[in-house]
């Protein structure tokens, strides 16, 4: 009986080491809050404006990345920039001098974040920001 008990103590306790190694979160961040500064950029020979773009981004298991995915056309392959943290929100800006030779039209993005045991979540696309020439009178 003895023999018994200490085999079965030493298997319940490999089974609550082995679930304590495996990481209880399972989901990605949450992405909420999106918000933009403008809906137009604008480049050419007016001065260059600049769209702020902010998420909350958050997970239990903290946050390992945040990224922004931007394209001009639906053609295009998409890239990314890193988003900062400042005052509790992730943060980038998109200088219009950055799209200079690109064509016109809606910027597409999105906002991927990794929490950090490697769960992956994205926002929907965002069709909202217009890169467009500028109209001098």
């Amino acid at each position: 009986m003895k023999e018994f008990i200490r085999v079965l103590l030493v298997s319940i306790f490999a089974l609550v080491s082995a679930c304590s190694r495996t990481p209880s979160d399972q989901t990605g961040p949450v992405i909420g809050d999106i918000n933009i500064s403008k809906n137009v950029l604008v480049i050419s020979d007016c001065p260059s404006t600049s769209v702020g773009i902010s998420a909350n981004v958050s997970d239990p298991s903290g946050i390992g990345s945040v990224q922004l995915w931007y394209r001009i056309a639906s053609d295009q392959n998409f890239a990314s920039i890193p988003m900062e943290l400042h005052d509790g929100m992730y943060v980038v800006s998109l200088q219009g001098a950055d799209f200079l030779g690109h064509t016109y039209g809606a910027i597409e993005f999105y906002i991927r974040a990794q929490d950090a045991v490697g769960n992956v979540s994205q926002s929907t696309v965002d069709q909202s920001i217009q890169f467009l020439p500028c109209v001098n009178n």
